[in-house]
């Protein structure tokens, strides 16, 4: 197995191995800045793109866009932009999301929205069983408003210490009815989502799953428990993971610049024991001959990069057609995730160092 060769999955084909996978940077969903960003990278030769974790509501409910019929605008306006990758070289999926709010709203605090979890903890109340079950419905709603959005494939985010990873996670989940109590009752929820997916896309549209296979605290996610879920999972429905950290204690789910490279390539090589399907490693991967050694020792069958093709969008065609020596390297610096975390930045603002373009594709930089 090598970088570039094919991957077929229910009845799609990825180009090549190199998945640039979901991460917020605050540009948006299909407006002009974003289109610009993703477009740049299905033509520098990604095998496919993942867009930002979004909100199941914004997928299934007009409210959470403030007005009517902004599901369907949504609908309408990412045919265009899901058809655009695709011409540019790329599949293209999205990331479905869901945070410790209810409603979930655009993603953003909500007035007026409760903070919910599996378990009370601090000003979260614990969910309702009725409100799990809603929830599982939106996300199955959600896929479904994906798959007419005319995207290739879905990812559920179940890592990074959100909702649907707490679910999984003995240190948040201490409930005692069917979606909490011992493993196989926290493995529930994750279950049980997956399945309302599947059902409604049917059984030709692939379904990705972002596991958050361990976590660095008390009573947290195992590797062991994770391939046992992993494989649970793949008995409902999920054809491929992506494998990254869940509550991230003690290590950031984009390591820095002195985290050694393939940070968590052993996680994915766990999962892929127990699994048939194809399995994504991350984790700071922006050199060639590790991304080719991780998938020849069979470590995964797919490599996640991000950061790098934020540095260089280009990265995928320059190693293809033997250009290594033009590449513009990554430092691992996550100036790229500035925009999350500080409210004064706007659209149009660097959010790269080594690449002053990033995010400004639009504006002819």
């Amino acid at each position: 197995m090598t970088l570039f060769d094919p991957l077929p999955l229910k009845g799609i084909s990825f180009k090549n191995r190199i998945i640039m996978p979901a991460m917020q940077l605050r540009l948006g969903l299909g407006n002009p800045r974003a289109r610009a960003f993703y477009l740049e990278r299905a033509r520098g030769g990604a095998g496919a793109i993942i867009l930002a974790g979004t909100s199941v509501d914004l997928l299934v409910e007009d409210a959470a866009w403030g007005q009517a019929g902004g599901v369907n605008r949504l609908i309408e306006r990412m045919q265009a932009f899901t058809a655009d990758i695709r011409q540019a070289g790329s599949r293209v999926g999205i990331q479905l999301w869901h945070g410790n709010q209810l409603p979930a709203g655009n993603g953003g605090m909500l007035p007026g929205a409760e903070q919910v979890a599996p378990s009370a903890s601090g000003d979260r109340r614990d969910l309702r069983v009725s409100e799990i079950e809603l929830i599982i419905a939106k996300f199955a709603r959600a896929a479904s408003t994906a798959q007419a959005a005319g995207f290739d494939f879905v990812q559920v985010h179940g890592a990074h210490g959100y909702l649907v990873c707490q679910f999984f996670s003995g240190a948040d989940n201490r409930r005692t009815d069917r979606y909490g109590g011992d493993l196989h009752g926290r493995m529930r929820f994750g279950l049980e989502t997956v399945a309302a997916m599947r059902a409604a896309v049917g059984p030709q549209y692939p379904i990705f799953y972002r596991i958050g296979a361990e976590e660095n605290r008390p009573g947290g996610i195992t590797l062991p428990q994770s391939r046992l879920f992993a494989a649970a999972l793949q008995g409902a429905g999920v054809d491929a993971f992506d494998v990254s950290i869940g509550m991230p204690v003690g290590r950031r789910p984009s390591p820095g610049p002195r985290a050694r490279m393939g940070t968590f390539v052993h996680l994915a090589a766990g999962i892929k024991q127990t699994v048939t399907v194809p399995v994504m490693a991350v984790g700071r991967i922006n050199r060639s001959d590790l991304a080719e050694a991780f998938l020849s020792e069979g470590k995964a069958d797919l490599v996640g990069v991000g950061r790098q093709l934020i540095a260089d969008p280009q990265w995928p065609e320059k190693m293809r057609t033997g250009k290594e020596g033009t590449i513009v390297a990554c430092t691992s610096c996550n100036s790229c995730f500035a925009p999350l975390r500080s409210g004064k930045w706007k659209p149009g603002d660097p959010i790269c160092k080594v690449n002053p373009r990033a995010g400004r594709e639009m504006d002819g930089c």
